[in-house]
């Protein structure tokens, strides 16, 4: 009520302005999308900003309202004000939500109530759980994965040791595990009674992935071998474990357990002992990624029976993993509730013995492993073998506080997603690209539009009949959440983009990307959401990048050519390619879905829309002849379906790329509409993950 006059004065301006209509395009009912974006990730980059941002987003809300389109407003800014709520703004947030229901309520808009007289706005702001919540306008989705799965015949080496005192420091000082742990929330933190539980298992049968359609088609197994390091956490006094570590052999698996499940594995080499092998201190396990042998373990000998029972009761745990979009540091608290995964394991063993176990855990600075504990002698250990149900449902916690979010801390993104240098001598700063000095070749070709169309995001259509593809290597490119450290990654990856729009704004829709090396996988599919999967690429100029030089370029993955390209570079042009180095506002925009979870639930856990630019720097620029493109049509990379005809052009660039968001696209972090996100989702599942 005190901010009527306001409504009526913004409500009023909109109107009268017609740079601010032709800027909002539909008045308030898009005012309301621009300050859900803009507003929410500024108050999360500026916190003291949250404090005009309130009586903005309450202005848009209200213009929203006159303009017929409460619903969308109210579910748009809710978000703004989830961020504001903790940062002590003049206007409580309960007060502002109170407000803007109430000309929700005037306008006769009835279609913001949730069950329970709840609406978005009003939930959001009194910090009940969101679970309980139904957004208006939309139905629950069915979601096509299962909440219970089952795995046979696992065998399993189980090990305890002692939780570093560098972990229980850090914890107490900084968003470790997932949520604040100041004093007046408690935090979650580690158990101060607790132990770190390793294992490392193999999973000859693993239906964690399907032929086809999820729910469509018969499940798919993929057996792997897994490493993961249970923390025990306490929260409020509730008791759980977290899966803080994580590492698997199989790169489908690892996808899927780190966007299905939130368990962060990375990818490894290991070796297990064979089934029926005897314990006798001969088998061995080995555990290497990027060329550190980061866990040896030896002289596995039997030590004795140990009761079954006990070991089911061992294995029968609640472990609480993060939902992918929370380590995405663009959106901020502000944008949604910390959604974790809740993993709870019913075992059944038919072995148990325990086992006596010698262990060498090595530290690399790019990959911390060793400093999660204290000391590499295991306090107990065992030898298990049996079938595993977990059953897995979202879970949320909204009383999140501070505004950095947990992934900031460089520990926690080392052991989720960073690895070991595999490229030495290169010199990193904090002004280096994320992609410097890069070879570039690029095609343009016509599509098919009806085969493509599936593929495209909801909202998004495409505005023309071509798309680009662009193969890069980085030299290097730049990981850069590690706090004073940079990793330096030199890989190769091919960009395959449509042009599209999104609410009329022309877009560079990355439809997918294959890459060459995992921690560029999973930095992209984790904090930007490019669709990115690990492939063998081969790319190589002969003699060099210079005019007359030929060019080949070959990918493939899991058996699948998808890939092939050759040319020969020609004379030096002028002028920038859409897609490649045009750095123009209208030719420079990026869609990418943050991120690519499985919808496990709709309503609390969805992805979301956000519009980047690219910024390229040209150092070279040639013409290229002689093109000639071969594309696979597997269904996971059907780029043979998409593309039709020769190239219609190509071309070399050197150049460097980073980017920036683009402040001017209202759309930024708006979620997916939940049941179009469902069935893209389910249509998109191979090509995504497979």
């Amino acid at each position: 009520a005190i901010l009527r006059p306001s409504f009526e004065t913004l409500r009023l301006w909109a109107r009268k302005s017609e740079s601010l209509v032709s800027l909002v395009g539909g008045g308030g009912c898009r005012l309301s999308h621009m300050v859900g974006g803009h507003f929410a990730g500024l108050c999360w980059q500026w916190p003291s900003f949250c404090r005009l941002s309130l009586a903005v987003v309450a202005l848009a809300v209200a213009s929203a309202v006159s303009e017929g389109c409460a619903a969308a407003a109210v579910e748009e800014a809710a978000g703004c004000l989830a961020a504001a709520a903790p940062l002590k703004p003049p206007l409580p947030p309960s007060a502002a939500a109170a407000a803007a229901v109430a000309a929700v309520a005037r306008s006769g808009d009835g279609g913001t109530d949730a069950p329970g007289g709840l609406s978005m706005l009003q939930f959001s702001a009194s910090g009940q759980r969101a679970a309980d919540n139904r957004i208006s306008g939309s139905r629950r989705g069915v979601s096509p994965v299962p909440t219970t799965q089952t795995f046979l015949g696992f065998r399993m080496l189980y090990v305890t040791l002692p939780i570093s005192q560098a972990v229980k420091d850090q914890t107490a000082n900084h968003l470790l595990f997932g949520l604040d742990s100041d004093a007046s929330h408690g935090g979650m933190d580690v158990d101060p009674e607790g132990i770190a539980h390793l294992s490392v298992t193999h999973y000859p049968d693993a239906p964690i992935s399907w032929v086809g359609e999820p729910g469509n088609s018969e499940t798919l197994s993929l057996p792997h071998l897994l490493l993961t390091v249970q923390l025990p956490l306490v929260d409020k006094g509730r008791k759980f474990f977290q899966t803080s570590y994580a590492l698997i052999d199989e790169d489908r698996a690892m996808m899927i357990l780190r966007l299905g499940s939130g368990i962060p594995a990375k990818l490894a080499n290991m070796s297990f002992p064979a089934d029926g092998a005897a314990l006798d201190g001969a088998a061995t396990i080995n555990v290497t990624r990027r060329g550190v042998n980061l866990l040896q373990v030896s002289g596995i000998r039997d030590a004795g029976d140990y009761d079954l029972q006990q070991a089911e009761d061992l294995l029968a745990k609640v472990d609480m993993t993060w939902g992918t979009p929370i380590t995405n540091y663009m959106a901020g608290p502000g944008l949604m509730n910390m959604t974790f995964f809740q993993h709870t394991t019913k075992a059944t063993v038919r072995k148990a013995r325990k086992v006596d176990v010698s262990l060498t855990i090595k530290h690399d600075d790019f990959d911390p492993f060793a400093w999660i504990f204290a000391d590499s002698r295991p306090l107990d250990a065992w030898w298990l073998e049996g079938d595993l149900e977990v059953t897995t449902k979202v879970d949320m916690i909204p009383e999140a506080k501070d505004p950095q979010m947990p992934h900031m801390d460089a520990n926690i993104t080392a052991l989720r997603t960073s690895g070991a240098v595999l490229t030495h001598g290169l010199n990193v700063t904090d002004r280096s690209s994320s992609c410097s000095n890069a070879d570039v070749i690029w095609t343009r070709m016509k599509l098919n539009t009806e085969k493509i169309a599936p593929y495209l995001p909801p909202g998004f259509s495409l505005e023309n009949d071509e798309g680009v593809m662009m193969l890069q290597r980085c030299q290097p490119g730049v990981f850069k959440l590690l706090g004073d450290l940079k990793l330096p990654l030199v890989y190769n990856e091919l960009w395959v983009n449509v042009f599209g729009t999104y609410d009329g704004t022309p877009i560079l829709l990355p439809i997918l990307l294959l890459v060459d090396d995992d921690v560029a996988v999973m930095a992209g599919q984790d904090y930007a959401g490019t669709p990115k999967k690990l492939a063998n690429l081969t790319f190589t100029m002969t003699p060099d990048s210079g005019a007359n030089s030929s060019v080949f370029a070959s990918i493939n993955r899991h058996g699948r050519q998808i890939f092939k390209f050759t040319g020969r570079i020609g004379a030096e042009t002028t002028g920038t390619v859409r897609g490649v180095n045009d750095n123009t506002r209208q030719n420079s925009r990026f869609g990418f879905v943050m991120a690519h979870q499985f919808p496990r639930d709709g309503i609390v856990d969805r992805p979301m829309y956000i519009f980047p630019r690219g910024v390229q720097s040209t150092y070279k620029q040639r013409e290229m002849t002689d093109l000639a493109v071969e594309l696979g049509h597997a269904k996971e990379e059907p780029l043979g379906e998409w593309f039709v005809g020769e190239p219609l052009a190509g071309g070399y660039v050197q150049q460097s790329r980073d980017w920036g968001m683009d402040m001017m696209i209202g759309n930024n972090f708006q979620k997916l509409p939940m049941d179009d996100w469902i069935a893209w989702w389910t249509r998109n599942f191979q090509m995504l993950h497979m």
